[in-house]
């Protein structure tokens, strides 16, 4: 497919490729955030206030399900300004080293963290742990993809 064929939010996979895969994310991702925000009107975790929860809910995670819908059904060979292989590209090497890197600091901090938790008897709730685990995981993946990419 050439580069003028190609479009700004390219295409679907399905459909004989033929249907814009921003509309197709839009309303997938309307869908999505309208389920989601009824799941928390019928559960009501905000009290009397159930609809405006829901609503709210609803409102706050519309983009972020639009975007993954688009993400999920867009093929790359109809986006104007796509690489080819992007899993060959050195932006992807620097990934790729810094979360196998990121991995290795994950378990080590995480045997030691476990070690002095042991040891010290400590006790708080899983949830403040698991979080921690993510941002640390990320906080360093980040670190090590901007060193590399500093490195060249």
């Amino acid at each position: 497919m050439s580069d003028t064929t190609r479009t700004r939010w390219g295409r679907t996979k399905f459909w004989n490729g033929r249907v814009s895969a921003l509309a197709v994310g839009v309303s997938g991702g309307i869908l999505l955030a309208a389920a989601f925000g009824s799941v928390t009107w019928a559960i009501g975790p905000a009290g009397p206030y159930r609809f405006i929860s829901g609503a709210l809910f609803a409102l706050c995670t519309v983009l972020p399900f639009i975007a993954l819908v688009w993400a999920l059904v867009v093929d790359r060979s109809t986006l104007r300004g796509a690489i080819e292989k992007p899993d060959h590209s050195i932006e992807g090497a620097w990934f790729r080293k810094a979360s196998e890197g990121a991995f290795l600091d994950t378990l080590f901090v995480a045997g030691i963290a476990t070690a002095v938790i042991a040891v010290a008897n400590l006790a708080f709730p899983a949830l403040y742990a698991l979080m921690a685990v993510l941002v640390f995981m990320m906080a360093s993946c980040a670190v090590r993809y901007l060193v590399a990419r500093a490195r060249g």
